[in-house]
């Protein structure tokens, strides 16, 4: 199975792409092919194993499922410039709109979520999930992970095929929350937990669910 990481060159697509690469076949996607090619030449010598290289609407068009990683609202331009190569298809969105004013972070979106504007601009199945897990620990082999992963879609089945891509993670557990319309709570977990790291000296915060 295929699986494009689009936007896959910051630090959360990165970690993604190079702990999925011992399950799948991953593709890294970026505006620039170049930026994407080299950043999937680092991976695969990190992953030991082959991760490819291309533009973000190529990655679409050949990859079975998707994850869209970049750190905030994709443009409308972007989606529409992969939405035909994605047409139903799995999409992941870890996107989450963020604000930081005076040392605080907040959610940016007054009323719903990434994951839905995502839903409704493309014609695929999509899941929100991810958001939770420390891009920095993720990008770290040597970083042990144990967290849980929080998803969110309308379609009980669309989970499930998330959930074996999340669970094929070591010591990543999904966790279903209902429909996605529970994704803008899921998202503005990520700059509470941010908020609670920078107040109590707590690295790279994650959630568990006990």
């Amino acid at each position: 199975m295929r699986i494009a990481v689009i936007g896959g060159t910051g630090d959360l697509g990165r970690g993604l792409a190079v702990r999925l690469a011992g399950s799948y076949s991953i593709i890294i996607g970026s505006r620039e092919t170049a930026r994407a090619v080299k950043t999937a030449e680092e991976l695969s010598t990190m992953a030991k194993t082959s991760i490819i290289g291309l533009s973000n609407e190529d990655a679409a068009a050949l990859c079975d499922s998707a994850i869209i990683a970049i750190p905030s609202l994709p443009t409308y331009e972007m989606l529409a410039a992969i939405k035909n190569r994605l047409k139903g298809k799995l999409v992941i969105s870890p996107v989450v709109p963020m604000t930081f004013e005076n040392g605080v972070f907040g959610y940016a979106l007054r009323e719903g979520s990434a994951a839905e504007r995502i839903a409704g601009a493309l014609e695929s199945r999509v899941v929100a999930a991810f958001h939770t897990v420390p891009a920095e620990k993720l990008v770290s082999l040597r970083e042990e992970l144990n967290c849980d992963v929080l998803a969110a879609a309308d379609k009980r089945e669309d989970y499930s095929e998330a959930s074996r891509i999340i669970s094929s993670i070591k010591n990543l557990r999904p966790l279903y929350c209902g429909g996605l319309g529970n994704a803008r709570v899921l998202e503005s977990l990520t700059p509470l937990l941010l908020n609670a790291g920078r107040q109590n000296k707590i690295k790279s915060p994650s959630l568990k669910v006990v």
